[in-house]
């Protein structure tokens, strides 16, 4: 009774198009068109829809979706979340034909971002075709990892346990000059973070979205097909003390990053919490 992976997250952009050709150009998704809803809908697999891109002046991060084993177990853990004190609603036939499942239900974390137990995913009939040759790791891992703003810590870290997840280990550091912050990183399956938590009152609620690549020839090219295209590289190539992740970090045209990386560990039973001061074993320099 908990979530399964990060299977599609909603994307309130300012300009649609833009983000649609930096996605394809230089991150290697493919435009699966519009959804029911009018979004723009991008794949990453051959599940139906990863990303919606929807019209907003928001330029941020407007939903999670976490895929569930099936009707039955959104249910219980919907139940459970009520009997917490959560208001929770099934979702709206619209939303799931937007979304491309079966149905779910919908509620809010302590700090209002909308989530959502989805499943029924629909698989698309035709198998992906990246327009760069890309190979995104996905499959039981789901969709990537996002990091996002949490004004309590520990509440965060109470409140995604409850659905599931799991603390995979903490890094304590100086973010800047002044500015120490400890983030938790938290799994729900066998990626080493699908949800990681950083208490700090930023003005967006997304930090940054990873998608995960299968070698480092896949990550050096889309680095420099970023800058080709103009794209400040926000953190250059560098290696993560916890996931061990080979990655770079580029801007994107709302405003909010996106993590492209490689050779990210993954977690077992056996998992122990570590603690680590610094973000990088090596690189990831800011411009």
């Amino acid at each position: 009774m908990s979530v399964q992976s990060l299977s599609y997250l909603g994307l309130n952009v300012a300009d649609v198009a833009a983000w649609r050709r930096f996605a394809t150009e230089v991150l290697g998704m493919q435009d699966a068109g519009a959804g029911p809803g009018g979004q723009t809908t991008l794949r990453l697999d051959d599940q139906a829809a990863r990303i919606m891109l929807h019209a907003s002046p928001a330029d941020d991060l407007g939903y999670l979706g976490f895929d569930m084993a099936d009707a039955g177990t959104a249910l219980a853990l919907a139940m459970s979340l009520q009997a917490g004190g959560i208001q929770v609603r099934p979702m709206r036939s619209d939303e799931a034909d937007a979304r491309g499942c079966g149905g779910g239900y919908v509620f809010s974390d302590p700090d209002g971002l909308q989530l959502e137990l989805a499943y029924g995913m629909q698989r698309a009939e035709n198998g992906f075709k990246s327009p760069r040759a890309v190979t995104f790791v996905t499959g039981d891992q789901g969709l990537g990892h996002v990091v996002v703003a949490t004004s309590d810590l520990e509440r965060g870290i109470d409140f995604y346990g409850a659905i599931g997840f799991r603390v995979s280990d903490f890094i304590e550091t100086e973010l800047a000059p002044g500015m120490r912050v400890k983030l938790a990183f938290l799994h729900c399956n066998a990626r080493h973070h699908t949800l990681a938590l950083l208490p700090l009152p930023t003005p967006k609620r997304l930090n940054h979205l990873m998608v995960q690549v299968e070698t480092s020839d896949m990550v050096l090219a889309a680095y420099y097909r970023a800058q080709k295209a103009n794209h400040q590289i926000v953190r250059h190539m560098g290696r993560h003390t916890n996931d061990m992740m080979l990655s770079f970090y580029t801007d994107t045209p709302a405003g909010f990053h996106v993590e492209y990386g490689c050779d990210a560990v993954t977690v077992g039973e056996d998992w122990t919490v570590g603690h680590h001061d610094a973000i990088s074993i090596w690189g990831h320099e800011g411009s």
